[in-house]
């Protein structure tokens, strides 16, 4: 139960892989306490000295995993105040940026270009710059290029990064998994990286409600999400979609019309409704 609730303390993506080894750790224990409880009154000194270690071994192996549990609480706490401290810095940026551009009506760009060139090591004042529509082309380009990934993932999320930026960000970075989403949501993203993208084996796999809602997304995605969809989030950001045509609109309807006996409260339905009209006009009159 200590090693469990050590672990419990850590907040690692990889922590459950710690669980593996819980096994051989309560075999250890439990050996090591049935040996006690066999040997600590044998008449042979030697067993009743190796069941008091045995005793020994256990106690210390339950402290081995407190001990490691209280450190990690600690260390989480000290990253706590941290990231607090950090995000508080990012907000007190973000509303001097807010009253600077209000400050400088048509140089909004020129002005938030100028500050973001001088302080490109001030990490919490690019993060609270790159979500701004004032922020060039150019200067996303840099930005989204950084060796941060952080800072490139807020780069390519501004609506005014570039086709070729997000394409060089795709095909260049080591870790290009880390974009995905943003990529598959972004209007730039170029058709060929979208279809790519869509292609490839899924190491995400929430993507498609990002692809469902890109109006950007290749006729070929679209379609193929239309006629594989079933979850409701996915359908509905497909129907929101200004790309959306009638052969799109007639396949959710039919997977719609598949489940509708157990699916009655699923408003994508009446949303098909309302867009029968204007998307499939012979189908509304038939």
């Amino acid at each position: 139960m200590s090693a469990v609730w050590a672990m419990d303390q850590s907040r690692s993506s990889t922590r459950g892989l710690a669980f593996l080894g819980f096994p051989l750790m309560a075999t250890l224990g439990g050996f090591l306490g049935l040996a006690f409880g066999r040997y600590r009154t044998s008449s042979d000194v030697s067993r009743r000295i190796g069941a008091w270690l045995g005793l020994a071994g256990t106690l210390a192996l339950i402290w081995f995993n407190i001990s490691g549990g209280f450190k990690e609480k600690t260390k989480n706490k000290g990253r706590d105040v941290t990231q607090a401290a950090f995000s508080a810095e990012i907000s007190r940026d973000r509303d001097t940026i807010t009253a600077a551009l209000k400050a400088n009506p048509g140089r909004e760009r020129a002005w938030l270009d100028s500050s973001v060139r001088t302080r490109m090591t001030d990490r919490a004042f690019l993060l609270a710059a790159l979500p701004n529509d004032s922020i060039s082309p150019e200067v996303l380009d840099t930005l989204a290029n950084s060796p941060d990934l952080n800072i490139a993932l807020e780069a390519i999320r501004n609506k005014n990064t570039r086709p070729e930026t997000l394409e060089h960000v795709y095909r260049t970075k080591t870790y290009p998994d880390y974009f995905f989403q943003a990529l598959a949501a972004h209007h730039n993203t170029p058709p060929s990286v979208l279809l790519e993208l869509y292609r490839r084996p899924r190491t995400i796999t929430i993507l498609d409600i990002w692809f469902a809602g890109n109006p950007s997304s290749p006729h070929e995605i679209l379609d193929q999400i239309s006629r594989t969809a079933t979850d409701r989030s996915i359908i509905a950001a497909l129907l929101e979609n200004p790309s959306l045509d009638c052969g799109m609109l007639t396949n959710v309807a039919k997977t719609l019309m598949k489940t509708q006996n157990r699916d009655a409260d699923n408003p994508n339905v009446a949303r098909v409704a309302e867009l029968v009209p204007t998307h499939c006009p012979g189908k509304a009159t038939q």
